[in-house]
């Protein structure tokens, strides 16, 4: 199925014709909703492609603000949505179902969000950050501290990925390991709440795309060739 958003920015160039800035679209873990930059509102908008209702994800943006853009994120419902930019350092949270949005500020990147609390970082650059839980009554614990930008948390924040050898899943809250991923896979990456999509380099036909349960860690082919870019979303 196509999905046309004809007002839709997938990417920009920033500062001259040389520059391959890009200006993100993120759609949901549950694979129902889409966010993207309206070119023609200068504000981010989430679709909800099964009823066509669309909300205001920010209020219209400068041009500052939208070069400065960093992560669009989603919680694993697709109910909560979140856009940062490095842009006086700020995270809007929106509540699709009722359309609220709350600004955090001091918020730069945003690694993942539930319906109460939001994991992210005050490191506008993506290196050297803290990583940060931030419930949105305006509380803040700090998590763990990264060498570069995190991109290892399961949509609904319970577990995150190391990729040292082995590769492997760990439980957010306590840091123990809770699996370990077969040898052969690269370029792991969350599309649910409970399921990875990886690179598999051991396919005697060429590289290919397979899903993993994280759970019971269960290979299972998609029949989707390695390309890139590509962005997966888990439609139930």
């Amino acid at each position: 199925m196509d999905i046309q958003l004809r007002t839709a920015a997938s990417h920009v160039r920033p500062l001259s014709m040389f520059d391959g800035g890009r200006i993100p679209i993120a759609i949901a873990p549950d694979g129902h909703r889409v966010a993207y930059l309206d070119v023609e509102e200068l504000r981010y908008l989430a679709r909800d492609l099964r009823s066509g209702v669309t909300r205001s994800l920010t209020p219209r943006l400068t041009t500052e603000e939208i070069l400065g853009i960093t992560t669009v994120a989603a919680s694993a419902d697709g109910r909560h949505f979140a856009v940062s930019t490095r842009e006086n350092r700020r995270t809007f949270v929106t509540d699709f179902a009722t359309g609220r949005t709350r600004t955090l500020d001091g918020v730069c990147w945003a690694y993942g969000l539930t319906g109460d609390m939001l994991m992210g970082s005050a490191g506008c650059d993506g290196v050297g950050v803290s990583i940060d839980a931030i419930r949105f009554d305006g509380t803040a614990t700090a998590f763990r501290s990264e060498e570069t930008m995190p991109r290892d948390m399961s949509a609904d924040l319970r577990w995150y990925i190391d990729f040292e050898d082995p590769t492997s899943i760990h439980e957010t809250a306590t840091g123990r390991r809770v699996r370990t991923l077969p040898a052969g896979l690269s370029e792991v990456r969350w599309v649910g709440a409970d399921t990875l999509v990886a690179r598999d380099g051991n396919i005697e036909d060429g590289d290919d795309y397979v899903a993993v349960d994280a759970g019971t860690g269960e290979l299972v082919p998609i029949g989707i060739p390695y390309a890139e870019p590509v962005a997966f979303g888990k439609v139930r």
